[in-house]
């Protein structure tokens, strides 16, 4: 009986690889995932640094964005407190991403408790605060209302607001979004799969 070639060995070898390959599934995705991606809106804020935030400059990272406000009760310290268990079990793949959150109550909300919001999640999270015709411009282009509404037990008062997250790609695009209550496993695993 005769050994195969070392080129038989090779071809072989590669033809398992190619097989296998084939093979793999990418995992599935969990957030909402758009037909066709549309380039995402402008939105251009200056930070409590003074150094101005450009989503549109945002090539080197996936972008992670959400609407809400910094005396909010509930949806607004879940989802950043998701964000930073995502970011966790992204591991070292964490740099890649920028998480963003932008203040949609002008009048209680300055740049500095907007950060200081954000950062309290995780220090490299960038919290953003807008003017009211900033916030008027922002939410017509990003399709979403701005309400005051009295809340039960809750003094003051509370701000209408997107509950899902934004994913933008790298390209600029909007490309998912991440209904609230969902996972920061799941979260992490579509941030891996997107480039």
């Amino acid at each position: 009986m005769m050994m195969p070639t070392l080129k038989c060995r090779i071809l072989t070898f590669v033809a398992l690889a190619c097989l296998l390959q084939g093979c793999e599934k990418p995992a599935p995705m969990h957030g909402l995932v758009a037909d066709e991606p549309l380039p995402a809106p402008t939105l251009k804020l200056a930070g409590a640094d003074g150094k101005v935030f450009d989503l549109g400059t945002e090539r080197s990272h996936t972008v992670v964005l959400f609407f809400g406000y910094t005396h909010c009760p509930d949806a607004c310290p879940t989802t950043l407190s998701d964000w930073a268990r995502a970011k966790v079990a992204l591991g070292s793949k964490s740099d890649a991403v920028r998480f963003v959150f932008v203040s949609v109550d002008p009048d209680r909300d300055t740049p500095d408790v907007t950060r200081k919001f954000a950062q309290q999640f995780d220090p490299s999270f960038v919290g953003l605060a807008t003017t009211a015709p900033q916030l008027d411009t922002i939410a017509k282009a990003w399709g979403f209302t701005v309400a005051r509404e009295q809340m039960a037990g809750m003094s003051g008062y509370g701000v209408s607001h997107p509950a899902q997250s934004f994913v933008i790609t790298r390209d600029g695009k909007v490309a998912m979004i991440f209904p609230p209550g969902l996972s920061p496993a799941d979260m992490a695993s579509d941030l891996r799969q997107l480039r």
